[in-house]
């Protein structure tokens, strides 16, 4: 219609079809072995749920479901590392905070 009236064609019109490469199923990652390790952080809800994530994406891996084995994977990446982050946060408060309560001795 753009056309008939004078005007240029749309730019703006993209096609339907997906334009991404296909994933290859040895890059799909599902950071089990990060959120086991998050998983001794004392930060428990967080850490758990990073677990719960890896263990869907690996499943959705093992039933053909790529998009959905690494969005789940993002997910439990992005709550292991918040984990550790928070984890080794508060341990280095804990033990700043016991160190200042303890007495000094004169040696």
């Amino acid at each position: 219609l753009s056309q008939l009236a004078g005007g240029k064609p749309s730019l703006s019109r993209h096609s339907s079809i997906a334009t991404n490469p296909p994933l290859d199923r040895s890059k799909v990652k599902d950071y089990l072995l990060l959120s086991v390790l998050a998983c001794f952080c004392p930060v428990w809800p967080i850490n758990i749920v990073g677990f719960v994530y890896s263990i869907m994406s690996k499943n959705s891996l093992e039933q053909g479901n790529l998009d959905g084995a690494v969005r789940l994977g993002r997910v439990a990446k992005m709550l292991s590392v918040v984990s550790l982050v928070g984890g080794t946060v508060i341990i280095i408060a804990c033990i700043v905070n016991l160190a200042s309560e303890c007495p000094k001795s004169d040696l």
